[in-house]
């Protein structure tokens, strides 16, 4: 069983002008909706890749509603612990040229220890041998920044293996419990790490550093859009494939989805990186998930130029 947990997702509205001003109206088309927050962006690209998933989270309100029926809807299944307050929206105002946007994230509501309980109970509960676990995105206001750690090691002792996506202390802290995976924003490999990763060489120092600390997995995606996948036996860089861009948000979201994808199908490493690289593709140059035709991705995937080196443990 595939399952994402999402501390504090979202629904994402994303408005488009002709052009970004400040001190005017700005006049759109109706917003393009998403049911979103990291882990539930990596659900709704895995059912469009024909992977079953349960989405777990923290939602409240109306907005939370919304984002349940927007779910379920696309065919993900969702058990969700309610809170107090209302669910955040996230705006992105993008220029029709896709060279300019703005991002405005809201916080989030307050989430209650009780809440919290509820939460690791219901983990617990769905946790079995074998499962995967995709855990990302930012804490919530009262989430304390071990949540992850703790989550990490309850579901290992379970024998799930669990990808783990996150920023500042509660990636550091998860990072010690030793995850399956890991999927970090570059910048925050480099603070763990304490160097810049700007090259293939400096990924490759990154991604072994995690390595020697036991974990089996590190997918790093770099500012050029390429994406070193590494085990203890092989790495694997996987080339970006230059595609009209329509969506400027959410790519890192599709990665993962095709990189989970790849594991499930038991698929060699280079292909799995050369399967997500595809997936992230096709996303950016759809507007959204269910815009991807599947017979367009599948032909991309021989496209990704794949550089491979064996490493010697």
């Amino acid at each position: 069983m595939i399952i994402t947990l999402t501390p504090n997702p979202s629904v994402d509205r994303t408005l488009v002008v002709h052009r970004l001003k400040f001190n005017e109206i700005l006049r759109t088309d109706p917003a393009l909706l998403d049911w979103g927050g990291k882990g539930f962006n990596v659900s709704r690209g895995l059912i469009t890749l024909g992977q079953p998933n349960l989405a777990l989270g923290w939602v409240g309100g109306g907005t939370g509603k919304t984002l349940e029926d927007g779910l379920n809807k696309l065919g993900i299944q969702t058990d969700f612990v309610w809170v107090d307050g209302e669910t955040r929206t996230n705006t992105v105002i993008q220029e029709e040229s896709n060279d300019w946007y703005m991002l405005v994230n809201e916080t989030g509501p307050k989430v209650s220890p009780d809440a919290i309980e509820e939460m690791l109970n219901k983990a617990s509960r769905y946790a079995n041998p074998g499962d995967i676990w995709i855990t990302a995105g930012s804490l919530p206001p009262g989430v304390p920044e071990d949540f992850f750690a703790n989550l990490i090691r309850m579901l290992k002792a379970k024998g799930v293996r669990v990808v783990l996506d996150a920023t500042a202390a509660p990636f550091k802290l998860g990072v010690k419990e030793v995850p399956w995976m890991i999927y970090p924003e570059v910048t925050e490999a480099e603070r763990l790490v304490g160097f810049e990763i700007k090259n293939f060489d400096m990924a490759k120092r990154a991604a072994m550093n995690f390595l020697q600390q036991g974990i089996e997995y590190v997918a790093l995606m770099l500012e050029n859009r390429s994406m070193l996948l590494s085990s203890r036996s092989l790495m694997v860089m996987a080339s970006p494939l230059k595609v009209p861009v329509v969506r400027v948000t959410g790519a890192r979201g599709a990665m993962c989805a095709g990189l989970v994808d790849g594991f499930v199908r038991e698929l060699p490493l280079v292909e799995i990186a050369r399967r997500a690289s595809a997936f992230r593709a096709s996303y950016v140059s759809n507007k959204d998930y269910t815009a991807i035709n599947l017979k367009d991705f599948q032909e991309l995937i021989p496209k990704v130029e794949i550089r491979s080196i064996p490493m010697f443990s």
